[in-house]
């Protein structure tokens, strides 16, 4: 039942990139002449790529904190931490329109990594020297607004744990004094783990949306990383409880 549903659910996601992409064209031939940072775009991406996620009943979406996401300038740096491809998608849900930082092999995907560009996401070479050039990035859409999201870890968790913080977002934190949101899923591990195509057909999602974090008073970019992981792992703890008290 479960590689039924995954491929169904895969040939209409997959489907849906190409009018997701004309559509996204358009609103960009339009628009860029007073939409510097692509947020039309953007939305037409969030809204496509959110299908994924809403067209399955069967996976129940719980959400706490979500009057903590507000607009303001500068922006925010939202962290989250990475379990599953679902993440992306799931995040995609909340009232938000914001840039990615992703991998630049995901630019390379045709139609999806056209979308990519179209959205104004920002394309960065793990491991490279060049990573931290592309993460300055964020710096003017930040200031104008904008927020930018990032997985910390840098790549899904095999084990569905949370991984050790990379310093970048960090960084960029401390350099430039944005705050810090993180955003911490549970569940999509469960629902679809990494290296496969296979999805679960039930299952529960959850995010909580935690309050800002400001670079000021700590003493250097380990010590933000590091509390950062902290809260973010304090309530990934919490969600898993929450989760397995909802299955008794």
């Amino acid at each position: 039942m479960n590689k039924l549903f995954s491929g169904l659910v895969w040939l209409l996601y997959g489907l849906s990139y190409f009018p997701s992409f004309l559509i996204a064209l358009l609103v960009r031939i339009f628009t860029f002449p007073f939409d510097p940072y692509n947020r039309y775009p953007n939305a037409i991406m969030i809204f496509f790529g959110q299908l994924i996620i809403t067209l399955n009943p069967f996976w129940k979406r719980h959400y706490f904190g979500l009057e903590k996401i507000t607009e303001e300038k500068p922006a925010f740096i939202r962290v989250a931490n990475h379990q599953s491809f679902l993440d992306m998608p799931l995040v995609a849900t909340m009232p938000m329109n914001m840039k990615w930082i992703s991998k630049k092999e995901l630019f390379k995907i045709p139609v999806v990594g056209w979308l990519m560009h179209l959205a104004g996401h920002i394309s960065v070479d793990r491991g490279s020297k060049g990573a931290a050039k592309s993460l300055l990035e964020m710096i003017d859409p930040i200031n104008d607004g904008m927020s930018v999201m990032v997985f910390p870890e840098g790549t899904r968790s095999r084990e569905g744990k949370l991984k050790p913080f990379k310093k970048g977002a960090f960084h960029a934190s401390m350099d430039n004094g944005f705050r810090i949101q993180p955003i911490v899923i549970e569940g999509t591990y469960k629902c679809m783990k990494p290296d496969t195509w296979v999805m679960n057909f039930k299952g529960d999602l959850y995010v909580s949306v935690l309050d800002p974090i400001s670079p000021d008073g700590f003493e250097d970019v380990n010590a933000l990383r590091d509390y950062v992981h902290e809260v973010v792992k304090t309530e990934s703890d919490r969600l898993k409880t929450v989760a397995a008290e909802n299955k008794r």
